[in-house]
């Protein structure tokens, strides 16, 4: 049932990174970077695809009931081919599909709250990296040494994860503070993530 909730969440996510890159120029930097991440949630809803898919007692009545839906919506939307722009309708519908499950989902979230927690957590994560990530190349880079989607991504991800190698940072003041919020995000959610994980290992251990 997590996988059900990350998926609604990630689904969400997804669709707020689709209408912002419509108004994007599809060969500007941060119009890439939420490819990028648009990718990383691909790979998430192709996990899950398969996931069900290998659990499913019939194969294929699986596929083609709601199995081909999941499968088109990890697909990532390329910014270089106009068709696969459509991809972005089977997001919606995905979403729609997701919302019919939503009270199970919701009894989920009331009767396992721990559980929950770690999903929402994995969801904070992921909303971070994105809203920050997304704010510092807008303000750095045509005044400091993050000019690319490349180059954001690699910062992110050393910030959040608090190794900090200081090949590149932000040199705006509010870029500045997007970074202490993203170093926040990571202190208290990985320090929650461990507590969580210590948690299961001890009730496995009882």
């Amino acid at each position: 049932m997590i996988n059900k909730l990350l998926v609604l969440l990630f689904s969400l996510l997804g669709i707020v990174i689709l209408i912002y890159s419509f108004f994007l120029p599809t060969d500007s930097e941060i119009y890439r970077l939420l490819w990028y991440y648009d990718f990383i949630l691909c790979l998430y809803f192709l996990f899950d695809f398969l996931k069900q898919f290998f659990e499913s007692k019939n194969k294929f009545r699986f596929f083609f009931t709601v199995g081909w839906l999941d499968l088109l919506s990890a697909v990532p939307v390329m910014y270089q081919f106009r068709f696969f722009r459509i991809f972005r309708i089977v997001r919606i519908i995905r979403i729609l599909n997701s919302i019919t499950s939503l009270a199970s989902i919701l009894d989920f979230v009331k009767s396992k709250p721990k559980q929950s927690f770690f999903g929402f957590i994995i969801f904070f994560i992921v909303s971070s990296l994105l809203i920050t990530s997304v704010g510092v190349l807008y303000l750095e880079q045509e005044v400091g040494n993050i000019t690319t989607a490349e180059d954001c991504l690699w910062w992110a991800m050393v910030t959040i994860s608090t190794v900090g190698y200081g090949d590149l940072y932000p040199v705006t003041n509010l870029g500045r503070f997007l970074a202490m919020i993203l170093i926040f995000t990571g202190v208290v959610s990985f320090g929650a993530l461990l507590s969580y994980i210590n948690g299961r290992l001890n009730s496995f251990k009882n």
